[in-house]
């Protein structure tokens, strides 16, 4: 069953615990890039909304001659036209195109950057969601139904989990390279050459997505830096280093005038009747004491998050390309309904399991399959598996031509060992002969 994780814990009283999901098909690590990010990313914008359209988000030094009437007007012009830093030990340059190349821009756009920063957080899950409705079962359906066994009685319980292991046989089966469309004998022959490609034909379609929306996460929390970058025209991207380093060097890491100053300067012209009177005035931003606290936290984590995204791409690539992974899911839950037992291992193992899992479950099924297993739990997998493993070993006895009697009972092998426990050998021999398809 999934776990309630220490965030959930935390912001369950604030209505954003997501425990009213039924189907959890991501890990903790999808979860911190499409869910707690994006809640990070709204509060951000309602501290910053907060400090820009309800408080003062700029004050301005006006001269005394001006009314408050026209103190009003210049704050709002000087925070609508954008102001500059220049230094305190620099003079102000006579030139105004270059006071505006120091112009800052990002301040009054803060709150709207951070909202396009969670929809993009979002679209990764989003891709999921779609391209997971169409692979060809209703995965959260099918869990939800195996859920309902828990509280079952024993026959409706036994029928459920049949018809959920049916319903998984009926979907393995149905992978075949067929095509439709144009060109789709053409297409379909190349297939068969190469013998490469990913989709629902070749049985990997939802590792494929996996992998590919995982890549996804890390590209979108990696480039999120960079994007950063671009919208505050400061370096962001080593913004954490000069903090880590002003930190260890006992210097104030808080002051940073140069990317978030909170002393600016705004030219400001008044027109008169006769004349154009320009003014230079001196403004503080309060805004950006939070700027600067919230795109610290950003930098770190955002940081943080693509290194974690970057072990789960490799974690997911490693686990999707290692064959004896899968074969060993299998081999466990089997283990758990006496299915498979050492003595049996050669036989079992190289002629039957082996094409169970590769050539009917292939990457899907057992992806399937563990995420059942991750929201259901090991006693209702270890019977779905059981029957699916009977479907499979029934099917392959009656294929066969009757070679191998079909087995009555549910402990299918026990009908075939000889007095002392072990295979008989007419059985063994007829194992090693078959051509399990």
């Amino acid at each position: 069953m999934p776990y309630a994780t220490f965030l959930d814990k935390v912001l369950g009283p604030i209505g954003v615990y997501e425990g009213h999901r039924t189907v959890f098909d991501d890990n903790f690590i999808d979860r911190l890039c499409h869910y707690y990010t994006i809640i990070g990313l709204f509060f951000g914008t309602i501290l910053v909304g907060t400090a820009e359209y309800v408080g003062n988000p700029i004050e301005c030094w006006c001269p005394a001659e001006l009314s408050p009437e026209e103190v009003k007007y210049v704050n709002f012009v000087c925070w609508v036209q954008n102001t500059y830093y220049i230094p305190p030990f620099k003079p102000v340059p006579y030139e105004y195109e270059f006071r505006y190349s120091n112009t800052i821009f990002y301040y009054q756009w803060v709150p709207l950057i951070l909202l396009i920063m969670a929809v993009i957080c979002k679209f990764p899950r989003l891709v999921w969601k779609y391209m997971s409705n169409r692979c060809g079962v209703g995965i959260k359906k099918l869990v939800e139904l195996a859920k309902q066994t828990h509280l079952t009685s024993k026959e409706d319980r036994e029928q459920k989990l049949k018809f959920v292991a049916q319903y998984i046989d009926k979907w393995c089966l149905n992978v075949r390279p067929y095509r439709s469309g144009i060109f789709a004998p053409t297409r379909e022959h190349a297939a068969s050459l190469c013998d490469i490609g990913c989709g629902r034909h070749h049985g990997n379609y939802l590792i494929s997505i996996r992998i590919m929306v995982r890549i996804m996460y890390f590209a979108v929390s990696f480039g999120l830096l960079f994007f950063l970058n671009e919208f505050l025209q400061n370096d962001i991207y080593i913004y954490g280093y000069d903090v880590i380093n002003k930190f260890l060097a006992g210097q104030d890491w808080s002051l940073n005038h140069v990317r978030f100053p909170r002393v600016t300067l705004c030219d400001f012209d008044l027109r008169q009747l006769s004349n154009i009177q320009r003014y230079t005035m001196q403004c503080v931003l309060p805004v950006n004491l939070y700027n600067e606290k919230l795109f610290i936290i950003l930098w770190f984590w955002m940081t943080l998050i693509s290194v974690m995204s970057f072990l789960n791409v490799i974690y997911t690539l490693v686990v999707a390309l290692m064959k004896k992974s899968r074969k060993n899911f299998i081999k466990k839950y089997l283990r758990l309904n006496e299915l498979y037992e050492k003595r049996e291992r050669d036989a079992l193992t190289k002629k039957l399991l082996q094409k169970f899992v590769d050539l009917h479950l292939r990457y899907d099924g057992i992806f399937l399959l563990q995420l059942m297993s991750n929201n259901v739990g090991s006693a209702v997998m270890g019977d779905v598996i059981k029957h699916l493993w009977d479907l499979y070993r029934d099917r392959q006895f009656q294929i066969n031509n009757g070679t191998v009697p079909k087995p009555s009972d549910k402990n299918s092998y026990v009908s075939y060992r000889s007095s002392n426990g072990t295979l008989s050998n007419d059985f063994k021999k007829t194992l090693a002969n078959e051509s399990f398809v």
